[in-house]
């Protein structure tokens, strides 16, 4: 019987130890999707202030690519240590439409950036914006 038990637990441990590891990864992978996200937001604006639509769009895509996955990136049990508030896991229904609103700002931003509407492209831009603050105002601890 003692066997078993230890048998048991030693599994447990591996189980979790593979839980962590794998969690660390998917943390490691959408702090850095979040990081380029910034990113695109910066050059977007610098790309704006010189015309430069087809980099906005650019831009703009990787934004709406991230968005229609970002959920993914938050599995169960994976904001232990972060600044991923447990809203997210709790009301992940808003977690999704969060990411699905970023999502069409973004889209409405390409579209913007294809028309090359410099004025509809800096609103767009500024909704984008809106729709990251407004995710992290629920979702993020700061």
């Amino acid at each position: 019987m003692r066997r078993h038990t230890l048998s048991a637990t030693a599994v447990a441990f591996f189980i979790g130890i593979l839980s962590l590891s794998a969690n660390a990864g998917v943390i490691e992978d959408r702090k850095a999707n979040f990081k380029a996200n910034n990113a695109s937001m910066r050059a977007i604006a610098t790309a704006l202030s010189f015309d430069d639509f087809d980099a906005v769009a650019d831009e703009a895509e990787k934004i709406a690519a991230w968005a229609m996955v970002m959920p993914d990136y938050f599995p169960e049990g994976s904001g232990e240590g972060t600044s991923a508030k447990p809203a997210i896991w709790s009301d992940f229904a808003g977690f999704t439409d969060a990411a699905a609103a970023n999502h069409r700002a973004a889209r409405e931003l390409i579209a913007a950036a294809q028309n090359r509407d410099a004025a509809k492209a800096g609103a767009a831009l500024k909704a984008v914006g809106a729709t990251c603050k407004a995710c992290h105002q629920t979702f993020k601890s700061w």
